[in-house]
């Protein structure tokens, strides 16, 4: 069987599920004394890269999750 999953989730402009956004979306930096700084595209990214990466972990978990519940996980390659 040949399986291919391709996002670009981890590109700009970061876009994923509201839905997961709403439930598990954090802030993984300190803004700092300057709040408005961070809505300049230079600083905003990386907060919404970091939930982009944690949202494409998640759906990679859910794969393999159904490959195992299925059985077929130990015959299967996956290559990332």
């Amino acid at each position: 069987m040949y399986l291919s999953y391709k996002t670009t989730t981890t590109h700009y402009p970061f876009i994923f599920p509201p839905a997961w956004s709403e439930s598990n979306h954090r802030d993984y930096l300190e803004k700092g004394d300057n709040p408005e700084l961070w809505n300049d595209r230079e600083h905003l990214p990386v907060d919404s890269w970091l939930n982009a990466v944690r949202w494409t972990d998640d759906q990679v978990r859910e794969i393999i999750l159904g490959f195992r519940e299925r059985g077929i996980e130990n015959e299967t390659l996956f290559v990332m």
